[in-house]
């Protein structure tokens, strides 16, 4: 394939995620990228046997996506992806056009869904109780200032 024809290569999805990174999806690839490292991995679709998605090490919003090729590689693609959100939508794409791409955890879609889910129920368990400790010292320094006025 020339640099013409590798540069008109429109992807089929992307996913961004920390500073330059992103995954793209292409009919016969997958590519990731890191502008920082300057660097790009390249795995073509029909090589991929399975997909596998891991919480990280020490932090584990932050996932390890690795694939295992038909030769018995396993290929880190993707560590401290935090765009679940993206990748998650990408899932259905990379399944159609792979059918017989095997994801580890099976359920990979659904199990991101939840996960987002709890993160989405954990800041508002945040946010509200944020408010709630705002609105209890308010209402501690009203009882104050009213017991206070009735001393004088």
């Amino acid at each position: 394939m020339s640099d013409n024809e590798i540069v008109r290569k429109h992807p089929i999805s992307v996913v961004r995620f920390g500073m330059g990174k992103e995954i793209q999806l292409y009919y016969d690839e997958l590519v990731v990228t890191g502008i920082e490292q300057d660097q790009e991995l390249r795995v073509q679709l029909d090589a991929m046997r399975r997909l596998t998605l891991v919480p990280g090490e020490p932090t584990p919003s932050k996932l390890v996506l690795m694939a295992d090729m038909d030769d018995g590689e396993t290929i880190i693609l993707a560590e401290g992806m935090t765009n679940a959100k993206d990748f998650r939508e990408m899932l259905p794409k990379i399944t159609e056009i792979c059918p017989d791409l095997q994801l580890d955890p099976p359920d990979m879609a659904e199990q991101l869904r939840q996960a987002l889910n709890n993160k989405r129920a954990w800041n508002i368990t945040c946010y509200v109780a944020c408010i709630m400790v705002c609105v209890l010292i308010y209402a501690l320094y009203l009882l104050v200032a009213f017991l206070g006025s009735l001393h004088h």
